[in-house]
């Protein structure tokens, strides 16, 4: 990769992108799609309909500091214990490769037909084997995965690992935009995310949307606009996005009074400098403010170690 040139100019031009509607037209898509396949697939699995999920962004999609490089992550939540009670007993190594492979494949050759699809061909879905003692998440997945297809276009890409779904198609979707969905479960408040063969980790979203939302009203808008930067000077430094909740936690704990020139690029310039001299060890996860940063694993591993080396890399190209 090419070094980058990190002046006003590189600076300005990434905190003034303004692409919200394009990320709304995304979002809104995404939810159309999910409905009607979720609509669709309830007609067959009791364990899901629109009622019993919910549809939420994880990554930097949160706080809307995206970049060319981000890839819209989602997490699909479905409320449902008899679910969640059957994956939880189910060892996850149940999923066989061969079996993956042949879904990949088959969906690879679909993709590369040139000619269209009868519409029977489209609207009809086989019935689907359900056992209710055994139907686990990754079931579902694999159902959502056959029955989303009917409502993307042939030029979309969909592609299936686990519990997570992937979808890639610029007539549905626009050009280069990449979607992730991870499919787990969820409690009012709080998000299980399936782990190894027996263990669900909690997640809860209250505290991270409270910071942001307290973060933008104090610091103002130049608080989203310096994550924006941060993630691709990040990408830049690491050939990797940051997770999301490490840097929005990084710069939640820079001082409001920083944010406040007119100029980004000073903003920018101070918060460097600022965070140059700090250990950002002393600093708290904005999931928990109880926590540090290096007691909090939702926020990634070796994030302190790509941070470091993006600090490194703006203070030698001054």
């Amino acid at each position: 990769m090419a070094k980058i040139v990190i002046d006003k100019e590189l600076i300005t031009g990434i905190a003034n992108q303004n692409n919200q509607d394009f990320y709304n037209s995304v979002e809104k898509k995404v939810s159309s799609v999910l409905s009607a396949a979720i609509e669709r697939l309830g007609k067959q699995i009791p364990y899901i309909n629109v009622n019993n999920v919910t549809l939420q962004p994880f990554n930097e999609v949160l706080s809307g500091a995206v970049t060319d490089n981000s890839i819209f992550y989602y997490l699909l939540g479905v409320d449902n214990s008899q679910l969640e009670l059957n994956t939880i007993k189910t060892n996850m190594f149940w999923y066989n490769l061969k079996k993956r492979l042949k879904i990949a494949w088959e969906s690879r050759r679909k993709h590369k037909r040139k000619k269209k699809k009868k519409k029977d061909e489209l609207t009809n879905i086989s019935k689907i084997d359900f056992d209710a003692s055994k139907y686990n998440i990754f079931n579902l997945t694999q159902d959502l995965f056959e029955t989303i297809r009917l409502f993307i276009s042939q030029t979309s890409i969909i592609s299936m690992e686990d519990n997570f779904l992937y979808l890639v198609g610029k007539d549905d979707f626009g050009n280069n935009t990449k979607i992730k969905i991870e499919i787990c479960f969820c409690n009012k408040e709080h998000f299980k995310f399936f782990e190894g063969k027996k263990k669900l980790k909690q997640y809860n979203f209250s505290c991270r949307v409270e910071c942001l939302r307290e973060k933008i009203r104090e610091a103002g808008p130049n608080f989203v606009k310096m994550l924006k930067i941060f993630n691709v000077l990040y990408f830049q430094a690491n050939h990797e996005m940051p997770n999301a909740m490490f840097m929005e936690s990084v710069l939640y704990n820079v001082p409001d009074k920083l944010y406040e020139e007119r100029n980004i690029y000073d903003t920018f310039v101070k918060i460097v400098n600022y965070l140059h001299l700090k250990s950002i060890n002393n600093f708290n996860s904005i999931n928990d403010l109880n926590l540090k940063l290096y007691q909090d694993d939702m926020l990634g591993t070796n994030q302190q170690v790509g941070f470091l080396k993006m600090l490194k890399m703006i203070v030698d190209n001054k």
